[in-house]
This record gives structure tokens, sequence and C-alpha cells, in this order.
């Protein structure tokens, strides 16, 4: 079942309020324990199209990247530089990611995943 059949399944649901009912409600829904790193997955796999499946560990560590890609994008930090051979998004950082300490990182990726879902939930209930 694809991420959006899913939730279109569930026009019920509300945006989410803060990190843990986030991934409270996620792990509900797909039946996962969802992390940060869960919630990265899901937004790539999202982005790519794709339904809930075995992934290569490969394929997993790809599509994660690609959703904090895709959160990072939403403020601005990292830009999309076009497609690779293969039709996966390639983006370039904007900003020194480098000099952030891994807690800000995480927070700012938790933040941006919150109003990402947001937007999906709002999205998929309007439909």
């Amino acid at each position: 079942m694809s991420f959006f059949t899913f939730v279109k399944k569930n026009k019920k649901m509300s945006k989410p309020q803060n990190w843990k009912e986030l991934c409270d409600r996620l792990s509900d829904m797909f039946a996962m324990d969802v992390d940060l790193n869960g919630v990265l997955y899901l937004v790539g796999v999202r982005e790519r199209g794709l339904t809930l499946r075995k992934f290569s560990k490969f394929e997993k560590w790809s599509l994660i990247n690609l959703g904090s890609c895709v959160l990072y994008k939403e403020i601005g930090m990292v830009e999309e530089m076009g497609t690779d051979r293969d039709g996966w998004p390639m983006f370039r950082e904007k900003s020194l990611l480098t000099n952030w300490t891994e807690e800000r990182k995480q927070k700012t990726l938790q933040d941006c995943a919150i109003r990402y879902f947001s937007k999906v939930f709002e999205d998929s209930a309007a439909e």
C-alpha cells in the first residue's frame, strides 16, 4: 500500500502537534517503530512515490538521505540540482550544516518533519 493511499483512507488525520505525536502516529499507521531515521525513510519513500516493501540496506540509506535532503530543502539549507541517471534527485548544500552539532541537526529535522507531515495530512484531508 502506498503512503498516499494509506493517508487518504485515514482522512481524519489532524496535524501532529509535536515530535512524539508524529512518531506515535506514524508507528501506528505503518506498524513499525518510528524514530528519526524511520521518519526520514518514510519521507524518502513518499518522495520517490514508492510503496513500503523490503529494501536493501543501501536502498534504505538512500531513502533516509533523500528524506533528510527534502526536509532541509524546505528551510533552504540545500537545493535540488536535478536528477542522476537513475532518476534520484541530487542536492547541494547551501549552508554550512557541517558546523552544526548533531543535536541541532536532529532538532531541525524533527521540526521540519512535523511541518512536512502536517502538510501531508492537511493535503490528504482536502482531497
